[in-house]
């Protein structure tokens, strides 16, 4: 839809109206002190013109990166031409949230989540592309270094990344990731076991930005934990340390069903003066005592305590994991 093209008014009584000749509808009226009882017309190449074809693609490929990934990829393009060129703009490609279609995936096609790696790989590449490298935010889950590589090489931009469960992502293209995207301010890279303190440190050091981290495991306290993970599971007071003394911008930290303690706990505070929000959801191995003096003497700290089990259930019983979920 093409926007106005001419602006004109005139005034009777102090009152503006259209020119009797021109339609009222679709018109832009303005004042001309000049000629107050005539109407004036404002060349359209103005620079004070907006220019209404390029705000419309605009606003047409914010709504689009609102729509399912589907209905971006395969109904969008075929309504009209306009949109078919829109869609085709990087600008449409700014916004990518894979999360939906990958658990629809699961649920109808009843996959296995880590046979979905080959297919979300490929589709991060296929968006990458299409963005030209302006991708600003990816949210996707099972993912591998090979795609990690293909983001990091082509998309400095990208400023919001969450690939939690991605076991197939490794210090590999971590480190590349951490050194390529340097506006990044959130990071999800929950359950990536894979991932170590060194790129974590990485992330800290070359993301200046860097305001949101989500870095939660699967309960290791207790004994269902894969026994390939048992020996030197990530996340903890190790981590803790590290974020306080490479994150000074953190604002919020999810750290649920880690093994962080009363000294990981104190460390972050005191490292990271901007915190405001702390999830330690199923983090048993903190104290309610250091938990309420980090509250009482940070003010402006919110933090998500972990659940207390009940009395007559057991953190450490395998059977009881659903309790703590």
């Amino acid at each position: 839809m093409d926007g106005p093209s001419n602006f004109g008014t005139y005034t009777t009584g102090g009152r503006e109206h259209p020119p009797k000749d021109k339609p009222g509808k679709g018109w832009v009226w303005i004042r001309d002190p000049g000629r107050s009882s005539s109407a004036s017309q404002v060349d359209p190449g103005d620079e004070a013109n907006p220019d209404w074809g390029k705000i419309l693609n605009e606003v047409l490929a914010d709504v689009f990166q609102r729509l399912p990934l589907s209905d971006r990829s395969q109904v969008v393009p075929l309504v009209c031409k306009s949109w078919n060129s829109v869609s085709c703009d990087p600008t449409s490609w700014w916004y990518i949230d894979m999360v939906p279609w990958i658990q629809q995936q699961i649920d109808t096609e009843c996959k296995w989540e880590y046979d979905m790696q080959p297919y979300v790989d490929y589709l991060v590449k296929r968006f990458v592309d299409r963005s030209q490298g302006q991708l600003r935010e990816l949210h996707t889950m099972y993912v591998s270094d090979d795609a990690i590589d293909y983001l990091a090489e082509r998309c400095p931009m990208l400023e919001v990344l969450t690939m939690p469960s991605s076991l197939g992502v490794t210090d590999k293209s971590a480190l590349k990731l951490a050194r390529l995207a340097p506006r990044l301010r959130h990071l999800d890279v929950s359950d990536c076991y894979n991932i170590s303190k060194e790129a974590i440190s990485a992330f800290g050091d070359n993301c200046p930005s860097l305001e949101w981290l989500s870095r939660s495991m699967v309960n290791q306290n207790v004994a269902n934990v894969p026994y390939e993970l048992g020996s030197s599971p990530p996340g903890g007071d190790e981590e803790a340390i590290i974020m306080s003394e490479h994150y000074p911008k953190l604002k919020r930290l999810e750290m649920k069903k880690t093994k962080i303690s009363d000294k990981g706990l104190r460390r972050l505070v005191t490292g990271c003066p901007n915190l405001q929000h702390l999830d330690f959801s199923c983090c048993y191995q903190l104290t309610l005592k250091a938990l309420d003096d980090v509250s009482k003497n940070c003010s402006k700290l919110e933090i998500t305590k972990p659940i207390t089990p009940r009395m007559h259930v057991s953190p450490t019983d395998p059977q009881c994991t659903m309790l703590f979920e």
